[in-house]
């Protein structure tokens, strides 16, 4: 402002030609002013770019030794905001580090180096590693598979592996997530110890077989059983003292024909519950080939196309050409399919009038392929829902319980799923994903 004042008086002097002493004066003034003003800028932006530059080293631990009072208290005042936001980051960081280190379930994160950042608590107790661990790689103590399996998932992946913990043998449910922090890359793995929840799991479907097989076999022993000992009783009547002949009563003899005809169809009935048991434990595994999932469809149709208007069904399909090929085995999957279709034909009521059967594909959001077979049959009871995977299980008079829980195990072999959906008497609908 005095610069400005002394240039202004400066210029009135000139403009009414006023001595050229006082002129000459006022110049000088105006150079010395002028130095004095360029040079306390140069001095501020000094000052600043020195602030900056330690402000973009994190060195904000100092006093600002600036003689411009206001300068100094706004320097004092950014780095006083900047440590109390740090101070803030700092409680967070740590709040939320506690939160995982505590949380039940393992927790690593590591670089592509396999360098570890975190390694809670949970995961130390799962791993069993009293020891010092910072690198993935030192974890090939515990399992070779389990360092394989860290190093090869990607985002979204998961993998059930078992690890070996002294005498103590753990099922771990494997989780990771790929993260980008500062322009690194880093992988976040869950570890979760399931072999609780899987014996559990696997004690229910036993009981759950158990219950299935004692039911079959005793269906069958149970009238051979009674038929033996009521032929033995028969026979028991006629004294044969020495004879070679013995003359059995007409109505007797169509009793032991009878008795024995029964014990032969039941003894078979058996054989046969038995070699479909074994075939069950056998499924073969998939020789997997690219295959349209479309032409599979129309040929199974074309193939059920005479059964299903024997019994006055109509198909309708509804095939989504931009379903990709998939590596599947085509025959495995067209048996699985077939059985659903015959299952669905098998719905119905004797009584209702009209009959369908809706055949589709198309992709879900995750863009897996889907297959779905529909009815609008009777539906099945909510009770026997959860049940029709169980092998032996049926709701069908002459049903072997065989064929939907073969289909389950073919799908786990494709690494997909089969579900069911069903309401009483509007229909059931069973989803077949890739």
């Amino acid at each position: 402002m005095l610069l400005t004042l002394t240039i202004f008086v400066w210029a009135i002097i000139v403009v009414h030609n006023e001595s050229a002493i006082l002129i000459l004066i006022l110049l000088v003034l105006i150079g010395v002013q002028a130095r004095a003003f360029f040079k306390e800028q140069a001095a501020n932006e000094i000052s600043i770019n020195r602030f900056l530059e330690q402000l973009k080293n994190n060195e904000i631990d100092f006093e600002p030794e600036e003689k411009n009072k206001d300068l100094k208290q706004q320097y004092s005042a950014i780095i006083n905001t900047i440590k109390d936001r740090q101070k803030e980051k700092e409680a967070e960081y740590q709040y939320f580090r506690n939160i995982v280190q505590h949380v039940g379930i393992g927790i690593i994160t590591f670089n592509k180096s396999g360098d570890i950042q975190l390694y809670n608590f949970a995961a130390k107790k799962l791993l069993n590693t009293s020891y010092q661990v910072n690198n993935i790689q030192q974890l090939a103590k515990v399992s070779e598979e389990l360092v394989d399996t860290l190093k090869e998932l990607k985002t979204g992946g998961s993998k059930l592996i078992q690890v070996n913990i002294g005498e103590e043998s753990r099922q771990l449910s494997v989780y990771a997530i790929e993260l980008q922090l500062h322009d690194k890359q880093f992988k976040l793995v869950s570890l979760q110890n399931i072999q609780t929840e899987l014996d559990e799991k696997e004690m229910e479907a036993w009981r759950n077989l158990i219950r299935v097989l004692t039911h079959e076999i005793m269906n069958s022993v149970t009238p051979i059983s009674s038929l033996t000992g009521t032929t033995r009783e028969m026979l028991s009547d006629y004294k044969v003292n020495g004879a070679e002949e013995v003359p059995i009563k007409k109505d007797d003899m169509e009793d032991l024909m009878y008795s024995l005809k029964t014990i032969e169809s039941r003894s078979e009935g058996l054989i046969r519950f038995l070699n479909e048991f074994r075939n069950l434990t056998h499924t073969p595994t998939p020789k997997l080939k690219n295959e349209n999932v479309n032409i599979v469809l129309e040929g199974i149709c074309l193939l059920m196309s005479k059964d299903l208007k024997g019994k006055s069904i109509k198909v309708h399909k509804s095939l989504d050409e931009k379903v990709p090929e998939i590596l599947i085995d085509r025959e495995l999957v067209e048996q699985v399919i077939i059985n659903l279709v015959k299952n669905a034909s098998e719905a119905f009521d004797s009584e209702q009038e009209e009959k369908n059967i809706w055949i589709s594909s198309n992709l879900d959001n995750k863009k897996r392929v889907v297959i779905t077979v529909k009815d609008d049959g009777s539906g099945i009871e909510p009770e026997a829902l959860t049940k029709i995977f169980i092998p032996f299980f049926t709701t069908k008079k002459n049903g072997s319980g065989i064929g939907l829980s073969l289909s389950k195990e073919i799908m786990r072999k494709h690494q997909g799923n089969i579900s069911v959906q069903s309401t009483l008497g509007v229909g059931t609908e069973f989803i077949l994903k890739f």
